[in-house]
């Protein structure tokens, strides 16, 4: 995967497979997925003879997993699932620095994020990996932007902060963007959301290997002049900016959530 894609191109995002020599420390959510797959295609061939051929067909991580540890149960997977869900955090100070091994960690993550449901199959997400010149000249469309309803010294402050920030990756939508307003189970919205639920998998799956997340939809995204600055072709349609790399400061906390469960789940006869 090339960090610095050429101005102007399409970036080209080399998948990885799930295996254990791309993932880094800490993201034992990614190997719980896989075992727990792994163990529920077993489970339920296995009155057929067919649990260890499911278990050989499984992604290398599982397989690997399977062996060493006889003790891995859906539970033990479960909770481990649940403990990125609920530890992700949205991430606001970052290190300078990406840290070692991010390559090998975002490719991991974009293999999640291209799982994710998406009805018709279409595939509509788009990823691209910004260098320093592309980030750059977003930034200075920002600060453009700013300094046009905040004024100068507020643009030089948020110029200043958004090239500090160490990694970009645009996530698009196939399309031009048109139809979101139609039909609730158009192609259009189907798809949007599709995109949406990949960007959560790429930031928890992304959490999961020690790498903090900010999901921005700030104006500078959806200006006109966006697509050029970046690098993304005309027939795709921004969702939001990825900033990523290792989170700085303290842990941000879990939020209070206002609604509890009684709240916002409601049984029916």
């Amino acid at each position: 995967m090339s960090a610095h894609p050429r101005s102007g191109a399409q970036p080209s995002l080399k998948i990885a497979p799930l295996a254990t020599s791309s993932l880094p420390l800490g993201s034992a959510l990614l190997g719980a997925l896989m075992l727990a797959g792994a163990a529920m295609l077993a489970r339920r061939h296995a009155s057929s003879g067919a649990g260890c051929r499911a278990l050989s067909s499984a992604p290398p991580i599982a397989r690997r997993s399977a062996a060493r540890s006889s003790a891995t149960t859906p539970q033990a997977a479960s909770l481990a699932v649940c403990d990125a869900l609920l530890g992700r955090r949205t991430v606001n100070q970052f290190a300078r620095a990406l840290p070692e091994g991010w390559e090998s960690a975002l490719e991991t993550a974009l293999t999640c994020a291209v799982h994710a449901p998406n009805h018709r199959r279409t595939e509509p997400w788009r990823f691209h990996l910004l260098g320093p010149e592309a980030a750059r000249r977003v930034c200075e469309l920002n600060a453009e932007l700013v300094a046009a309803s905040k004024g100068e010294a507020a643009a030089r402050k948020k110029l200043e902060r958004w090239l500090a920030m160490p990694g970009w990756l645009v996530v698009t939508c196939v399309g031009s963007g048109e139809g979101l307003d139609d039909a609730p189970n158009s192609r259009a919205r189907e798809d949007y959301a599709a995109v949406c639920c990949a960007v959560q998998n790429l930031c928890v799956a992304l959490h999961a290997g020690g790498i903090g997340t900010k999901w921005s939809t700030g104006g500078v995204n959806f200006d006109p002049r966006f697509n050029e600055a970046a690098g993304v072709p005309e027939d795709e349609y921004v969702v939001g900016t990825i900033w990523f790399g290792e989170a700085a400061g303290k842990p941000p906390l879990r939020p209070v959530k206002r609604l509890g469960l009684d709240a916002v789940l409601t049984r029916h006869d």
